[in-house]
């Protein structure tokens, strides 16, 4: 399920169009204006007249040069006053025109500068920039980090505007990593906090007291509680009406419509889902929001069997999405799309679908390892840095200066193999689940075919038999039963250890216990993707269910058959 909010903080940003970033202070400021930034004492001046080009003359382009030219003096001379002020400012731009790259880079540095400083303000705003900048491309580990160092600096500002939006993005990002006990909290501390404050005086009383109602209900659904959340819609709906706000109105009436989805009230749910996306059309700035009222609509049209109207809402939102990674629930359209090629018996178009599906997942798995790049990047800078002036400060003799780059030089290279071996371990791992849920994928019926060959090339009549009664028995599961041994299937198949063993050498080319373990392990894998209620249990729990009497056996089958813990593909299946 998805919510349909967006982003609550102390930010708002404008729209604007996104260019090429490379280099263009150099190409957008002229030589008298680059010495005034660099040089004058009047930094004040300067700052006006950065702040001025972006809010009076709306020139995104010239106040990022502008920026970009001041940070290079804020780092030249080792001031973070400047450094804070260029990049919190180049943070929040880049946000607002999606380059959440340049976003996360700067972030980071405005974070730095502002500790550096033991600025309090600031360093909330700069981690909640930072916090969103992740959020916003599927990093909810490190933007839960962000939102909870801006909490931490906002913990002796109780009730303020700062700490409620600090409550709000952790509950959010919470809600992403499904933590949904932890995030309901969240939410109903935002709302007690709310109800004390006068919607007078408390900026964004309204937009605020919705999002956090709107999330709540969110939270409620996803722990089984429909009728709570209901009552939560139903009171939002109320409340957007009575404040006139058109497009939380929408959004209560969208998430309305997935509670009676979830209730199996299709033709219900379709007309809330109708009235709210109605009432987006007049928000250019919601096409997310607008992508997931359709997917929702269109899995009431395949409840309804309604295929081919489904599909065509999916298609068209595929078109608009083009190569949007960050548009939220691809991978269910997908999924749906595939569903419905499968009734329609068109096999050409679930392999299509498939094919995407799995792109997307890389794409954006991809994304999220960018990020956690940048983020080690400039800590590898800093640590340069920080070793540089070391150096300078300290190699008053050739033997000293010698030790410290000696020590830096090992240092650096130490954080860049470990990053490096972070990083390949991190894709292949990656390549390794993607492999395995392609092959999952492929029709099932090839391994079955490959087995009935291998069985007709055997020129012993007794092993032929034996295997193909072994293969029918495979599909009872025998194999998921904890006393399965040698001796009691040899004695299902009314013959000897000694020719089941044989058997399965000559076709199998495995002992028994190798040939068990992998029916278990193909099992578990199938199992897995496709059972979320299983996805739930514990790796014990997991391991009892397919046979084995030891988790520490199981995990090692794991490893051994597809290189990956098994802690780590539900997390993949999960994400």
């Amino acid at each position: 399920m998805f919510l349909l909010t967006f982003y609550t903080s102390v930010f708002f940003f404008h729209n604007v169009t996104a260019q090429n970033q490379e280099n263009i202070a150099d190409s957008l400021i002229s030589k008298e204006m680059r010495l005034f930034i660099l040089t004058s004492d009047a930094t004040d001046k300067i700052e006006e007249r950065i702040q001025n080009t972006f809010d009076i003359e709306k020139d995104t382009m010239l106040g990022l040069a502008y920026c970009e030219t001041y940070l290079e003096r804020g780092k030249e001379k080792e001031n973070y006053e400047i450094q804070y002020f260029a990049g919190v400012r180049m943070t929040y731009m880049y946000y607002s025109m999606s380059n959440y790259d340049k976003a996360i880079q700067y972030g980071s540095l405005s974070v730095k500068a502002a500790d550096k400083l033991k600025d309090t303000l600031g360093g909330i705003s700069s981690n909640l920039l930072l916090g969103s900048s992740l959020y916003v491309i599927g990093n909810y580990d490190d933007a839960l980090v962000s939102y909870l160092a801006a909490k931490e600096l906002s913990n002796h500002m109780e009730g303020s505007q700062y700490e409620v939006a600090c409550l709000i993005n952790i509950s959010n990002a919470r809600l992403k990593l499904r933590q949904f006990d932890e995030a309901l909290k969240g939410f109903n501390e935002v709302l007690s906090t709310i109800k004390t404050k006068d919607s007078t005086t408390f900026s964004g009383y309204n937009e605020t007291y919705l999002s956090a109602m709107l999330s709540k209900g969110l939270s409620l659904s996803e722990l089984e509680r429909l009728e709570e959340a209901e009552k939560i819609y139903n009171t939002g709906i109320s409340y957007s009406k009575a404040t006139k706000n058109k497009k939380y109105e929408a959004f209560f009436n969208i998430n309305l419509g997935n509670i009676y989805y979830l209730r199996d009230k299709y033709h219900k749910s379709l007309g809330f889902l109708q009235e709210g996306r109605a009432m987006l059309r007049d928000f250019s700035d919601l096409e997310n929001n607008k992508f997931i009222a359709d997917y929702f609509i269109a899995r009431n049209y395949f409840k309804l069997e309604k295929y081919d109207e489904a599909l065509k809402l999916i298609d068209a939102n595929f078109e608009r999405i083009g190569d949007n990674t960050n548009t939220d629930k691809t991978k269910e359209m997908y999924q749906l799309a595939i569903d419905i090629s499968k009734i329609q018996e068109n096999k050409e178009q679930e392999l299509f679908y498939l094919k995407k599906q799995s792109e997307v997942a890389e794409a954006k798995s991809k994304k999220r390892l960018l990020a956690r790049e940048l983020l080690y990047k400039n800590d590898i800078k800093d640590i340069t840095i920080e070793n540089e002036k070391l150096k300078d400060e300290k190699a008053k003799t050739q033997v000293d200066k010698s030790i410290i780059l000696t020590v830096s030089i090992i240092l650096v290279s130490l954080i860049l193999f470990i990053f490096l071996s972070y990083h390949r371990k991190t894709k292949q791992k990656e390549q390794k689940f993607l492999a395995i849920i392609e092959d999952i994928s492929k029709n099932k019926e090839l391994e079955t075919t490959q087995k009935v060959s291998q069985v007709s090339n055997i020129k012993d009549e007794k092993a032929k038999a034996i295997l193909e009664q072994l293969h029918e028995l495979e599909s009872t599961h025998f194999y998921l039963s904890q006393d399965v041994t040698l001796h009691s299937t040899a004695k299902l198949l009314n013959t000897n250890t000694t020719y089941l063993s044989k058997a399965l050498n000559a076709v199998e080319n495995k002992s028994f216990s190798q040939y068990l373990n992998k029916l278990r392990i193909d099992y578990v894998l199938v199992k897995l993707k496709e059972d979320a209620v299983f996805r739930s249990y514990t790796i014990h729990a997991i391991s009892t269910e397919i046979g084995y009497k030891s988790a520490t056996t199981f995990i090692k089958e794991f490893k051994n058959k597809t290189g990956l813990n098994p802690s780590y593909y539900i997390k993949k299946i999960e994400d």
